[in-house]
């Protein structure tokens, strides 16, 4: 509802205003206020002007120009707008609700606090209110304060079912966020209850009863989900009907390339819904100032994280005579000496975090770059909205999001012969580039420390250790079935997992003992920093990977660390990635295609020691001799591919799919059904 002049949460300022002059703004705001009902903003823009003109101390008038502008996503000037109402009426949480969103949009997290907080209100706090400031909280990385901000939304006496369902929701990503994965599960099934439709809800609750492998709970969500989606596939407004939705969150659950594609597509089309204006105006021409071919990386991990890890030594060897890094860094500075590592190879580094999409996509138009990088696909800290207005002449996916983004503003995806196959192109909207080896770069430079004593790792020493150090939520039922049936017929064996929550480990010991497994063998290894975790792995016999979506950084770690791996090869990209590790590496062999192969060929190498220790030697062999660890040869394949986009560009053809010299072929079967847990 739009406020009324006057109204007890708006109220004027004392300067007085002439009575034609009163008369001409209340017209004026009245045509106003019925073209903004119907979505006609810009129309309204003027007649609110002339509003706040007639009647500059009136504070509704200014709410009214700054919800246009707002919804126009000139922020700056809703800004202003929404700061003057505020300043008029100090009292209304309209106001006050409104400057702090608009500061939100801008990413000014800090000041939209302090503008919640002024709010000078003698009443019980609205539960939007609450709701605004456990939304700001949560992007500031405060998820305690934003939990009991959500709570206190949801006990609010005005708290409706529609705010409701956002307040659940929200607690649910704070829960996760505080690790307390079962927790959050439970907040997104109470959304399921009051919105039985909700793709968000549903998947979000199997993605969090995966984290704490609640699988009684799993397969009921699996089931939701399940309907969940049939029934939106079924209709033709799919994203009118979508409100939170992470396509990566379904990366884990299903193996089906086409499932996986819609729900990218559908986030896609749901976010051009929420940005309004979804493509801006568009780059063709590339440019080379000075001769050179700027490539733009947009990231917000520039810092001590897995993907900087990865791509530290391409960076360095980038030929600085033809190539130019330009650096939109959207995370935080932590002085962490990789950091440090990365940012000497920039030629600029903008720091975009407290940057709107409008502004980030400017600044790829000023710096003139040819190739932009997207690094975030659907995780954490993406800007697709500003890919989405075209800044560049040719976009391009690489490395941080497995699979297709959904968006027909991203020109190539970044992959090779066995994640991205040719023959897989209609499983993504983007152009398939592939490189020559695995599309997932390592760091020669990485260490090798001193192996840890299986004593202080809390291993026993003699016994066959199977390792599997990826996340839990990648631990789906019947991977975990095969590894008891596995562990049952190796009596010497014990299983070492990364999990370290307790109340999932008991969940997980209490599935080993009804599959006959003593639950003593389950054991589980806490946190450490990368140097603790790289010198326990050669304590691990043999890594054992997770289905659907393998290990990225982990896979690469062990076999750096020298332990054998053995993955199931599905239809996906992230079902192949530590398939197209072991292959650059040149352990195909390793490569499984169903459950009982990988069981079997587990149980063949846990009775040939010989064998395991002939491939740990290969492994030590494959970090000098292996293009799998070159990050100077990845440069230059990397170059080169780049080079092959932008020759196409430049020779007026479309992008198109571009083939390694010497592709590689795996079966691409699904080793389990698509969107199906059971074991």
């Amino acid at each position: 509802m739009l406020p009324t002049p006057r109204s007890s949460t708006a109220r004027s300022a004392t300067r007085p205003t002439s009575t034609a002059a009163a008369r001409q703004a209340h017209q004026a705001w009245l045509k106003g206020v019925e073209l903004a009902r119907a979505e006609r903003h810009e129309s309204a823009l003027p007649l609110f002007r002339t509003a706040v003109q007639k009647a500059p101390g009136d504070a509704v008038y200014w709410i009214n120009l700054a919800r246009s502008q707002h919804k126009l996503e000139r922020y700056d000037e809703a800004i202003a707008s929404a700061r003057h109402a505020f300043e008029l009426a100090p009292d209304s949480e309209p106001a006050c609700q409104l400057l702090a969103e608009s500061l939100r949009k801008t990413h000014r997290n800090a000041e939209a606090l302090k503008v919640i907080s002024a709010l000078n209100s003698g009443d019980e706090r609205s539960a939007g209110w609450h709701l605004l400031r456990g939304s700001v909280l949560l992007e500031e990385r405060q998820p305690a304060e934003a939990c009991q901000a959500f709570l206190s939304a949801l006990a609010a006496p005005d708290c409706d079912q529609n705010q409701r369902v956002k307040g659940m929701m929200q607690l649910g990503q704070c829960l996760a966020t505080l690790r307390r994965h079962y927790e959050a599960g439970q907040c997104f099934r109470t959304v399921l209850d009051l919105e039985p439709e909700s793709l968000g809800a549903a998947l979000y609750a199997a993605h969090y009863s995966a984290w704490a492998c609640d699988w009684p709970e799993l397969e009921s969500d699996m089931q939701r989900l399940s309907d969940c989606v049939q029934q939106l596939r079924a209709t033709l407004d799919a994203e009118a009907r979508v409100q939170g939705l992470s396509p990566f969150c379904l990366l884990t659950l299903t193996d089906d390339p086409q499932l996986l594609k819609w729900a990218a597509e559908l986030a896609c089309r749901r976010r051009a819904v929420n940005e309004k204006k979804w493509v801006g105006q568009r780059v063709t021409r590339l440019e080379r100032p000075g001769g050179k071919l700027r490539i733009g990386l947009v990231s917000s991990d520039f810092h001590h994280h897995a993907t900087t890890m990865l791509v530290a030594e391409v960076l360095e060897h980038i030929d600085t005579s033809r190539f130019e890094l330009y650096f939109y860094s959207g995370g935080i500075d932590d002085r962490s000496a990789l950091r440090q590592r990365v940012m000497r190879t920039a030629t600029a580094v903008r720091e975009t975090a407290q940057w709107d999409n409008d502004r980030l996509a400017e600044a790829v138009r000023s710096d003139r770059i040819g190739v932009l990088v997207d690094m975030k696909g659907f995780t954490a800290g993406s800007r697709m909205g500003a890919l989405a207005q075209r800044p560049a002449p040719l976009q391009v996916a690489w490395l941080g999001y497995p699979g297709t983004c959904g968006a027909d503003f991203i020109d190539y995806v970044i992959g090779d012969p066995i994640v991205t196959p040719m023959e897989a192109a209609d499983d993504f909207t983007e152009h398939i580039a592939q490189m020559p080896h695995c599309y997932q770069p390592n760091d020669s430079r990485r260490s090798v420390p001193a192996p840890l004593g299986r004593a202080e790792c809390q291993l026993p020493e003699g016994a066959l250790v199977f390792a599997s150090f990826n996340q839990a939520y990648k631990v789906i039922p019947a991977v975990f079935m095969a590894w008891c049936r596995v562990l049952a017929a190796t009596p010497d064996s014990v299983l070492w997992l990364l999990v370290p929550d307790e109340e999932t480990q008991q969940r997980l010991r209490r599935e080993a003992r009804a599959q006959g497994v003593d639950a003593g063998r389950l054991i589980f290894a806490p946190f450490m920093d990368i140097e603790q975790h790289r010198a326990r792995l050669p304590n691990a016999d043999l890594f054992l990977d997770t289905y659907p979506c393998s290990g990225h950084t982990t896979a690469s770690d062990a076999l750096w660390a020298a332990v054998p791996m053995l993955t199931i090869a599905g239809q996906g990209f992230a079902s192949r990635v530590a398939a197209s590790l072991l292959d650059t590496v040149g352990l195909p062999d390793l490569v499984c295609l169903d459950v009982d192969e990988y069981i079997d060929k587990a149980l063949e190498l846990a009775q040939d020691r010989p064998r395991l220790q002939a491939l740990r030697e290969h492994l030590v062999q494959a970090r000098t001799a292996s293009p799998a660890f070159d990050g100077r040869q990845y440069a230059k394949d990397f170059e080169a591919l780049l080079l092959r986009m932008v020759e196409r560009h430049e020779a007026g053809l479309p992008p198109a799919g571009l083939p390694a010299d010497e592709p590689v072929t795996l079966p691409t079967q699904a080793a389990l059904p698509p969107l199906h847990l059971a074991a």
